[in-house]
């Protein structure tokens, strides 16, 4: 029995004594926090990099050469017709056709020539009852035609009076006399004449006025309107208000 007894006390002693099995749970997380530590500690003795401010390559900026400004056009300077010119155009025409045109020699003075005749005009000036102008007229049939500067006399009613033309200068018959003209209305010749006649003021750029003739429009508009004979001349249309299209 005692000897029993020694066992069991020799078995408790040795089992007091022996080591303890450690627990697996606790020695990982206890590894896992070392390396942790350690791990923060070489990174705060690391020194802090800074990194260098981004370059920027500069890029290549286009520069388009600015154009040169066209040269100003000479403006012309076109009167409006008043009512009275606007409503009767067509006699105005009609009076216009018969002077002009008998001043070309190859038509002659039938006045058979100058039925439905068609003439463009512009108003270069006026003075009360008395109008300059520039005229373009051709006859209806073929193509004679005649350019002159003409001077429209009116009566008090608006109808026309008389129309007179530049009269020939003594002792040279290719030379007009221009002086009944004003000489702002002179001026404005410049648009129409290929040649400025000597004897009138000098245009800035007489190539320049010839290139950007006014009678360019003029005929452009004459053969336009025969092929609409209702259609007015543009010195009358330019007085008209632009019609507004119906939806």
């Amino acid at each position: 029995m005692k000897t029993q007894m020694l066992i069991v006390f020799l078995v408790i002693v040795l089992s007091g004594c022996a080591p303890a099995q450690p627990n697996t749970a606790n020695v990982q997380n206890t590894a896992i926090a070392i390396v942790q530590t350690g791990v923060a500690l070489t990174q705060t003795a690391l020194p802090t990099a800074t990194l260098p401010p981004p370059t920027f390559t500069p890029t290549a900026t286009l520069v388009y050469p600015t154009p040169s400004p066209l040269p100003t056009q000479p403006s012309l300077s076109i009167l409006t017709p008043d009512a009275i010119q606007v409503e009767r155009w067509k006699e105005y025409q009609t009076e216009l056709a018969k002077v002009v045109l008998s001043s070309n020699p190859q038509l002659g003075d039938d006045p058979a020539i100058y039925i439905d005749a068609l003439c463009e005009w512009d108003i270069l000036g006026q003075t009360g009852r008395v109008v300059y102008e520039y005229v373009v007229c051709v006859i209806a049939n073929g193509n004679g035609g005649m350019t002159k500067p003409a001077i429209i006399y009116l009566e008090p009613n608006g109808s026309i009076e008389r129309v007179k033309l530049p009269e020939v200068k003594e002792g040279d018959r290719e030379m007009f006399n221009y002086d009944p003209f004003p000489i702002e209305v002179q001026k404005k010749f410049c648009y129409y004449f290929d040649t400025l006649p000597s004897g009138l003021p000098l245009c800035p750029d007489v190539d320049t006025f010839r290139f950007f003739s006014r009678l360019d429009a003029l005929y452009a508009h004459i053969k336009y309107r025969r092929t609409h004979p209702g259609e007015p001349p543009l010195v009358i249309l330019s007085a008209m208000p632009i019609a507004t299209p119906q939806p």
